[in-house]
């Protein structure tokens, strides 16, 4: 009988014979969704969906300024804001 963790019918569940020849229960790890962006919520381009232990191994983000934490569109909203406030304001 597995954990009860696992007893969870939302748990994927694959049968897989052993080279004794059981059939055996093995449970798949559930993926996250993917990181979103800050301000207006949409997926970020560059992550898959992962697992919490491939998530604990790192993944590296894009190497743009903000990458992972902003998606493309927000960030190039946000350069040109700042742009613009700092040839108005002077």
């Amino acid at each position: 009988m597995p954990r009860p963790s696992l007893r969870s019918r939302t748990t994927k569940r694959k049968l897989v014979r052993t080279p004794g020849g059981r059939l055996v229960l093995r449970v798949i790890p559930k993926k996250h969704d993917y990181p979103k962006c800050a301000l207006c919520g949409r997926p970020l381009q560059g992550f898959p969906k992962m697992t919490a232990k491939e998530e604990r191994r790192g993944h590296r983000p894009p190497t743009r300024a903000y990458g992972g934490y902003l998606c493309y569109s927000c960030l190039k909203k946000g350069l040109k804001e700042a742009v613009r406030n700092l040839y108005y304001s002077a």
